[in-house]
């Protein structure tokens, strides 16, 4: 009797040691590194304050994106070289996504900018025509001016990149102008560099979507996730689609507020960009300078919160 006692109570045992190696090795596993911020980002469209080149790089988006983190903030910047990109980010919006648990939810996000008005007019001077264009031989020549009004239409939507929506935070998930700050304390802004590389970026304080309002050791290393998320542009009547993720479909934001999607994966390389021109010669004939408008695309990557005493 004593024997079989014995018996059971060494099986249970070794059972429990079992279990606590596991459990202790599948929670190791989940620990990322990340990037500490040691001085606060200045939320101004500039990419001045990050990495060049960006860290992350998702060549199939033409998205270059870096994340960071302080004890009470999560900072968060994407950008794109690409002039079809941007026109495309400007007019139907980013979506980034935020999940506290390092998995791949959908709730929480900032939509910024707002898609534009459909029927809102264009603030640009009329395209002029180049001499001989049409003929033969001038492929270059085409090209050249294409591009030229491709960045006239990308600043004059910049202008037009005034309002935010958030969703699923603990509180002010309303839409706002961008240069007000809302009751959380989140901050977005966009810009074109020197470089004409479009710059998005997020200050998003902790206390707003996380479990705490401040990090402690115990949180470092542990999962967030970050995904962005953009949406095509209609392919004009009569064009021809590049791909079978030709836009117009997926993603629509209801009252600027964001929404589930159904594109395909574009997952981030890292290593990033080779310069900070992200993209800028992906687009190499006239036929296909536009078509990275016509596609949507989710980026989806996981970052380990920083902490340093």
């Amino acid at each position: 009797m004593l024997e079989r006692v014995f018996l059971q109570v060494f099986f249970l045992c070794l059972f429990i040691s079992f279990f606590s190696c596991s459990s202790s090795k599948h929670s190791k596993s989940k620990r990322l590194p990340g990037i500490w911020q040691l001085q606060p980002i200045t939320i101004d469209g500039s990419n001045k304050d990050w990495p060049a080149p960006y860290p992350e790089y998702d060549e199939k988006a033409q998205l270059g994106y870096a994340v960071s983190n302080d004890k009470e903030n999560l900072y968060i910047t994407v950008e794109t070289g690409d002039p079809a990109t941007q026109l495309k980010i400007l007019r139907e919006g980013l979506t980034v996504w935020i999940d506290k648990k390092g998995e791949k939810g959908e709730e929480t996000a900032i939509n910024y900018p707002i898609p534009m008005n459909k029927d809102g007019k264009e603030q640009r001077a009329p395209r002029q025509k180049v001499q001989g264009e049409g003929q033969q031989g001038l492929g270059s020549d085409r090209q050249q001016k294409q591009r030229m009004d491709l960045e006239d239409k990308v600043r004059a939507a910049l202008d037009e990149a005034k309002e935010f929506s958030l969703q699923g935070f603990k509180s002010c998930n309303l839409q706002y102008p961008v240069m007000e700050l809302d009751s959380c304390g989140i901050m977005v802004r966009i810009g074109l560099d020197a470089d004409n590389e479009l710059v998005w970026e997020a200050k998003v304080p902790l206390k707003t979507f996380y479990f705490k309002p401040q990090l402690t050791r115990a949180d470092k290393g542990k999962a967030i996730s970050v995904c962005f998320e953009t949406t095509g542009m209609k392919r004009p009547p009569g064009q021809q689609g590049g791909g079978s993720h030709g836009g117009g479909s997926g993603f629509r934001p209801s009252v600027g507020f964001g929404g589930m999607g159904g594109m395909g994966m574009g997952m981030g390389m890292s290593g990033g960009s080779m310069r900070r021109g992200s993209g800028r010669n992906s687009s190499q004939n006239t036929n296909d300078i536009m078509e990275p408008a016509y596609k949507s695309t989710k980026t989806y990557k996981k970052f380990g919160l920083a902490y340093l005493e």
